[in-house]
């Protein structure tokens, strides 16, 4: 059964740079970013115009704040933000700073923006049959592995990047239970479509 996801409807302000890809591509990660700017209602869609003219090539597929999602690089092109997990990889960008301590993840905003981002995170699993689990550093280096990884974690594992982020205080436990909670719900639909 072919389902439809919003993850093919969000509202697009193309980057300036990724690569295209024509066939479909193997995506394993998803990868999670903080933006390095303020919680604020129009910083997904202030991200997606940095990623239109930006001073080097970078980019992502999603941009996320509290009341938006804007998509910047479509699903199956390579969005360049985490070198070592791009070709294969998903890249959310959260709204936020590495430096956030997890209460100001958890606060009215962050609680808002991380269903959103789980939301998104929970349909690119079921699209691309990534399991929500968060990878081990011998996980992620093995190639192999699906699952959701931060991007310090990429640069620690494949030492291409100095990122911090999304940062030690991320909530990693709320975030994949929130991704858990929407994959359900997606099933619910889908099994009575």
């Amino acid at each position: 059964m072919n389902f439809e996801f919003e993850t093919d409807k969000f509202p697009v302000v193309k980057a300036k740079f990724f690569r295209d890809v024509v066939e479909r591509r193997a995506v394993r990660l998803i990868v999670v970013h903080s933006m390095e700017a303020p919680e604020k209602g129009n910083t997904a869609e202030n991200v997606a115009r940095f990623f239109q003219n930006p001073g080097k090539k970078v980019s992502a597929h999603l941009c996320i704040d509290n009341d938006s999602i804007v998509q910047c690089v479509l699903d199956n092109d390579v969005a360049f933000a985490a070198p070592g997990a791009n070709q294969d990889g998903i890249q959310l960008e959260l709204a936020g700073f590495a430096r956030q301590k997890r209460d100001e993840w958890l606060d009215p905003f962050g609680i808002l923006m991380l269903d959103k981002a789980a939301n998104a995170a929970a349909q690119y699993c079921l699209k691309y049959d990534i399991p929500i689990k968060r990878l081990s550093d011998a996980e992620l280096a093995d190639k192999k592995t699906k699952g959701i990884v931060g991007h310090a974690q990429v640069s620690k594992v494949f030492n291409l990047s100095s990122h911090t982020d999304p940062g030690d205080d991320f909530p990693w436990d709320h975030f994949l239970d929130r991704v858990e909670h929407f994959r359900a719900e997606r099933l619910k639909i889908f099994s009575t479509l």
